[in-house]
């Protein structure tokens, strides 16, 4: 009767193991969804409302999820206070402190980096070309991971499954 309760818990354990790991995958979709909203939402206030990115980040920040409301409120304080000169500067120090902790690939935020090189500095036009280019390449990679999602899902969950049998085979 041991047995048997300790094999339904090891097995038990392994398949929530695989679920976890299958969460992990769907926050990372659901992370990078959300900063391309996000992106859309400063290219509009950019393009639209006119808005020095100071008053665009505070804007967006309000309404955006962590860690990217963080994000978003810090680099408006600190365009604020002018506590850095350049945009580039204080955007790529926010995404690394932010965003660090994030889902987002290496090499998503590593683009996302070398986009606050491209803002500020440059005319309207610049900018609005700078953030289509980017949220093209997020729109890839998201594609990418999409792709590949119900696949790793579906292996994180059959590899939980089956490493608990495993353990509780050999336990046997």
């Amino acid at each position: 009767m041991l047995k048997l309760a300790g094999s339904i818990l090891i097995i038990g354990t392994g398949i929530l193991a695989g679920m976890s790991a299958a969460d992990r995958v769907r926050q990372q979709y659901e992370e990078m969804r959300e900063l391309q909203t996000l992106l859309y939402a400063l290219r509009s206030e950019i393009l639209y409302a006119r808005a020095c990115l100071g008053e665009a980040f505070l804007k967006i920040g309000r309404d955006a999820g962590e860690p990217y409301r963080g994000w978003m409120m810090e680099m408006s304080r600190k365009m604020e206070r002018r506590q850095d000169r350049m945009l580039s500067v204080i955007w790529k120090t926010g995404v690394r402190d932010a965003l660090k902790n994030s889902k987002i690939q290496k090499r998503d935020l590593l683009r996302l980096e070398e986009l606050g090189t491209q803002l500020g500095d440059a005319d309207l036009e610049a900018q609005i070309r700078s953030l289509d280019r980017y949220l093209e390449e997020l729109k890839h990679s998201m594609e990418e991971i999409r792709e590949g999602m119900k696949i790793k899902i579906r292996l994180c969950q059959c590899l939980g499954v089956m490493g608990g049998i495993f353990v509780t085979i050999l336990l046997i």
